[in-house]
């Protein structure tokens, strides 16, 4: 094998192209740099339409920078992030003291339930064919 390497390093190079009096020279190339798209997120407009599910009723995507920036709910980011901290310390608090809610929960509780004299009573003040004062012993 390396006999074979030697005889082919020993060949005669190849003959050089034939040298013109003319330089050749290419066309001019100009290169341009690609016009920058602007990523805009809420411009794709997704094509399927998916049912909400359990997962999309518990997640929030938040706000986008410049409604934080903007809005004056918020203030810019360093004012929610201290109203964020203030209004957890405050929650913190209350669990620890045992402090009442200040928002109670609504309870709902059923209609009354109605004989029938109640009812027919009820149905003619509606109707106002009878006095909503008189009642029936």
């Amino acid at each position: 094998m390396l006999s074979a390497q030697a005889q082919q390093s020993t060949k005669e190079p190849a003959p050089a192209p034939p040298i013109s009096a003319e330089p050749t020279t290419l066309d001019t190339v100009r290169a341009l740099r690609p016009e920058e798209e602007v990523l805009d997120l809420d411009a794709f407009q997704n094509p399927i339409t998916l049912e909400r599910n359990r997962f999309d009723q518990a997640y929030d995507t938040g706000i986008s920078p410049e409604q934080m920036a903007l809005d004056p709910r918020y203030n810019g980011y360093v004012n929610y992030g201290i109203n964020q901290g203030l209004r957890r310390t405050w929650e913190g608090i209350k669990q620890v003291t045992h402090m009442r809610p200040e928002q109670t929960p609504a309870i709902a509780r059923p209609p009354p339930a109605l004989d029938e004299g109640q009812a027919r009573r009820a149905l003619g003040a509606w109707e106002g064919d009878e006095p909503a004062a008189r009642t029936e012993p």
